[in-house]
């Protein structure tokens, strides 16, 4: 037999084998379903929160402070596409935000072409029931929550301003004078 024929026969032969293994259909035991859109919702906010307390306890670790971080991720952050868009869009992203979680509840009290006063409930509370998060209070996270939409607003022209009263948080976003 040629050396041609000697080569080409063991190789073509492994050729096709190789190529029958590969088409053979493989039985996956790992069965993977979709999230459904409310367990992502639910976990894209939990993790949004917790990635909060990580920037806090980092910002710790290297001699900030909460505020600090607040700051940063106010400066880090945009809301500059609703700059000259009046209220409505802020008062919405807020809206979207608080309500994104599942027992989020939020309302609007009053309203005026310069200002608006809203309610919502503090629904990242049980996160918190156990007690800190990373290290990170309920007060530390929201004073960093609320502290950096300050910054954002301010960004823009408005002012935002803020108070907790027991399970609730009262604000108001109001266009700079």
């Amino acid at each position: 037999m040629p050396i041609t024929t000697r080569f080409l026969l063991p190789s073509t032969i492994c050729l096709l084998t190789s190529f029958a293994v590969c088409q053979q259909p493989t039985v996956q035991k790992i069965q993977l379903t979709p999230p459904t859109i409310e367990r992502t919702a639910s976990f894209a906010v939990w993790r949004t929160d917790y990635y909060i307390c990580t920037g806090i306890a980092y910002a710790r670790s290297v001699g900030k402070t909460v505020d600090d971080f607040a700051t940063f991720v106010g400066n880090n952050h945009s809301w500059e596409s609703m700059r000259g868009k009046g209220l409505e869009p802020p008062v919405k992203l807020l809206n979207f935000a608080i309500k994104n979680y599942k027992n989020g509840s939020f309302e609007i009290l009053a309203e005026s072409d310069s200002s608006v006063t809203m309610r919502s409930n503090r629904p990242y509370a049980p996160y918190f029931k156990d007690g800190p998060m990373l290290g990170v209070s309920i007060d530390e996270f929201e004073r960093c929550l609320w502290g950096h939409i300050a910054i954002l607003a301010d960004r823009i022209g408005l002012d935002f301003k803020y108070k907790i009263q027991g399970e609730q948080i009262t604000s108001t976003l109001s266009i700079r004078k």
